[in-house]
C-alpha cells in the first residue's frame, strides 16, 4: 500500500484526536508517540514531524476543547432572548462549563504546567465572552457591576479552582446545581 498524503491541518487533528481517544482510554502517562503512530497506522516521525513530543498534543487537545466550548457559549448567548439573566440561566441549564474539561482533568491533574496551561487556557478563551455579559446585564438592569473584568475573572478561577480540587470534577447533579447557585447568586440573580 503506497503513502497517504492529507493536507497539514487534516491530518494535524488526526493526530490529535487519535491522542486524546488515547489518552481518555489508557491514562496519559500510560500512552506513547509509537501507541498514537501505530493507531492511526503511520510511521512514528510523521507524528513528531506535526508535535515535538506527547504534553504538545495534549496542549492541542485542550486548545480545541476551549476553542469549541468558547464558540457554543458564544452560540447560546447570541440565540437567547430576554435579558442578561435570562441568557445566563439557560447558558448554565444547557451547558456545564467544566463539561469538556473534567473527562480529561484525571489525565493531567499531577501535572502541574498541564494544569496551569490548562486552566489559563479556559480562562483566556471564556474570559470576553463572560465580560461582555456582564456588561449586557449592567446596560438592562439585570445587575450593576462596576467592574465586569474582574468579576468574570473571579468567577472563571472559581471553575479553575473546583477542577484542580475535584476529582470527578462536578460529577454530581446536585453539586453543579449548587455551583450554579453560587455563580447567580454573585450575579443576585435568583434562581
Amino acid at each position: 500500500m503506497g503513502r497517504v498524503t492529507k493536507p497539514v491541518e487534516e491530518r494535524r487533528q488526526e493526530i490529535i484526536d487519535t491522542a486524546k481517544a488515547l489518552f481518555l482510554e489508557n491514562g496519559f502517562e500510560k500512552t506513547q508517540m509509537a501507541d498514537i503512530s501505530k493507531k492511526m497506522n503511520v510511521a512514528q516521525g510523521l507524528v513528531y514531524h506535526y508535535f515535538k513530543s506527547k504534553t504538545e498534543i495534549l496542549y492541542a487537545v485542550v486548545d480545541i476543547i476551549a476553542d469549541e466550548r468558547a464558540i457554543a457559549t458564544k452560540k447560546v448567548l447570541n440565540y437567547t432572548n430576554g435579558t442578561a439573566r435570562d441568557r445566563l440561566a439557560v447558558l448554565f441549564d444547557t451547558q456545564t462549563i467544566l463539561d469538556d474539561y473534567s473527562d480529561l482533568v484525571p489525565i493531567f491533574i499531577n501535572d502541574a504546567a498541564v494544569v496551569e496551561y490548562c486552566l489559563k487556557k479556559m480562562t483566556v478563551s471564556a474570559l470576553p465572552q463572560l465580560i461582555s455579559l456582564i456588561e449586557v446585564g449592567n446596560a438592562d438592569g439585570s445587575w450593576h457591576y462596576e467592574y465586569p473584568e474582574t468579576l468574570a475573572t473571579f468567577i472563571l478561577h472559581g471553575f479553575s479552582g473546583l477542577i484542580v480540587t475535584s476529582s470527578p470534577v462536578c460529577e454530581d447533579r446536585n453539586e453543579q446545581k449548587a455551583l450554579v447557585d453560587i455563580i447567580l447568586s454573585l450575579f443576585r440573580a435568583p434562581r
